[in-house]
């Protein structure tokens, strides 16, 4: 085996049968330079795998690209990986998939996810289930730009503990369940690891109606229920007659 040197490198050539040729250094055992037919000169570093035994080998760079002395430290990097029992290939790769869903996650801003779940989630349901968008929009607006999958569950406590002292109590309620929803469909399709707005302590909101059906209103509710059949009809007609609320007049029927 040769010391690597530029000159020695220069001068590696491949017999006219074969298609490839690769060379040790003895300056760094476990180095060595793989050269083509085409004249391409690749750095690799090989070791045995402690588990199963076989010889492994990983390219670390190209000739021209990366120097002999770099290529040097970079083969004692993993072959110390492998002294640890670590396997440097299977480290570069969770490495790697670790920084591509980084990458993913970053990418995926908290206006984004929601813009995906109202046009893939929302779109074919009823208009008031749309306004779940704006809610949520208009309330965490200092929030759109982050990474959804960055969240953090105190920025949205101080988000609707703000709402409520202002007292807009019943807008943080519904902000939350807005919020809560879209990223419970988002996690389910892995495009966050977990939902920041489940199991937050904001006390849930009770809303009393005072408003009534005008007389118009109420010749055209009575209307329309004329036309519908049991047993909606009539409970409807028994209610507006008795002036019941919906949990009282349905024992009308029994």
């Amino acid at each position: 085996m040769p010391k690597l040197t530029d000159r020695f490198l220069a001068a590696l050539s491949v017999d006219k049968d074969r298609k490839d040729r690769l060379v040790f250094d003895t300056v760094s055992p476990g180095l060595g330079v793989r050269v083509t037919a085409k004249g391409t000169r690749t750095f690799i570093v090989q070791w045995t795998d402690p588990v199963t035994k076989r010889k492994v080998r990983e390219p670390v760079g190209i000739w021209g690209s990366l120097s002999i002395d770099q290529a040097r430290e970079a083969a004692k990097v993993r072959l110390g990986q492998v002294a640890k029992g670590i396997n440097p290939r299977a480290e570069r790769l969770r490495l790697k998939a670790e920084k591509d869903r980084e990458r993913a996650e970053a990418a995926l801003s908290f206006h984004a996810l929601v813009d995906e779940w109202s046009q893939l989630h929302l779109a074919h349901r009823r208009k008031r289930y749309r306004e779940a968008q704006r809610v949520i929009k208009h309330t965490f607006v200092d929030l759109l730009k982050r990474p959804a999958a960055r969240i953090a569950r105190a920025e949205i406590i101080n988000v609707l503990d703000k709402l409520v002292r202002s007292a807009k109590a019943v807008t943080a309620a519904r902000s939350l369940a807005y919020a809560r929803a879209a990223f419970n469909w988002a996690a389910k399709r892995e495009k966050v690891p977990r939902n920041p707005f489940v199991g937050l302590p904001v006390a849930t909101v009770t809303v009393e109606r005072e408003r009534v059906l005008s007389d118009a209103e109420l010749a055209d509710v009575w209307a329309a229920v004329e036309t519908m059949t049991y047993p909606w009809g009539p409970f409807f007609r028994i209610a507006i007659l008795t002036l019941q609320r919906r949990e009282n007049g349905r024992h009308a029927l029994v």
